[in-house]
């Protein structure tokens, strides 16, 4: 089970913690899924499932950390608007991604952020990285090259993979990674609640800005595409993300990035049984190489390098 000999407390209840993980990977599997079905324009999509996340979230974030709030330095608030834009981008260019190429090439693709957090972390934080760097980098780049060679062939029912979508996720990826480095930098002085609602914050009044900007309206939407944005904040977001940053406090951390490489495996199967999307063998042996390679930089205790 996921947590043999991970657990920080010996008491902890291992059927609980099994339940929440478990729930969490299917829960952010589902985020492709939504965003599939869903007929609004990416930005809204984008938009909406922020904005109903922040409903969720801003009450706990004004009553319980208002003091924190009201002290916040110019640096900490320049911090999360920066935040903020990295967080906007992934989403738009994530989401967008997904009206260009199956669902296992944008899951996979905007997967790659370990391998660049862990490139910025070592040019700009001084990290040590895994020894078996390289080794990940090569079998990265060789399934990416895979994946984006399928703008010539395309999905198995002909539809064609455009280009643009391997590199609208391969941005999405380049967009999170930076989200996760300046955030990294912010938690160590603020909380959860308060890091990620003015992250949220931020990147919901980008994307408002943006959507007036290019024109496209804001409401009028149908029942249906209401629901969805309101799944989108809370079953990949809340059951998803939010218990795997409860969990935290219960495993190690290099646990919960492994349970995160389950999202491609599960929404390539939602995909398959929702939406009747079949990897061709070229995606999934793109795939496979990907995530062998992200595995050997995330895995855990891995041997590291000494910090530059």
């Amino acid at each position: 089970m996921f947590l043999k000999g991970n657990l920080k407390s010996p008491g902890e209840s291992r059927l609980l913690l099994n339940a929440a993980l478990t729930t969490a990977v299917i829960a952010v599997s589902f985020a492709a899924i939504f965003i599939r079905l869903s007929e609004a324009p990416a930005l809204i999509i984008a938009l909406y499932r922020l904005l109903f996340t922040l409903g969720l979230l801003l009450p706990h974030s004004l009553i319980s950390r208002w003091n924190e709030l009201r002290s916040l330095k110019v640096s900490e608030i320049r911090g999360i608007v920066i935040s903020g834009f990295f967080l906007a981008a992934h989403f738009y260019l994530w989401i967008a991604s997904l009206n260009h190429s199956p669902v296992v090439v944008a899951v996979i693709l905007v997967s790659l952020h370990p391998l660049l957090v862990a490139i910025a972390g070592y040019f700009f934080l001084g990290d040590a990285i895994p020894r078996k760097f390289l080794s990940s980098m090569l079998l990265v780049l060789a399934g990416t090259a895979a994946i984006a060679s399928e703008n010539m062939s395309g999905f198995t029912n002909s539809t064609p993979t455009e280009l643009r979508g391997v590199l609208m996720a391969l941005g999405g990826a380049a967009m999170m990674a930076g989200y996760l480095l300046v955030g990294r930098c912010l938690r160590q002085h603020l909380s959860t609640s308060v890091y990620a609602g003015g992250a949220y914050g931020t990147a919901a009044l980008i994307l408002f800005i943006t959507t007036v900007i290019v024109g496209i309206p804001l409401f009028g939407y149908s029942v249906r595409e209401y629901t969805l944005f309101a799944a989108l904040a809370i079953i990949p977001t809340f059951l998803g993300h939010t218990v795997f940053n409860w969990s935290l406090k219960r495993v190690r951390a290099s646990l919960i990035s492994l349970l995160y490489l389950g999202e491609p495996l599960g929404a390539t199967i939602l995909a398959f049984f929702i939406l009747q999307e079949l990897p061709t063998l070229l995606q999934t042996l793109g795939g496979v190489t990907i995530l062998t390679g992200l595995y050997l930089v995330i895995k855990p205790e891995s041997t590291q390098v000494t910090n530059r």
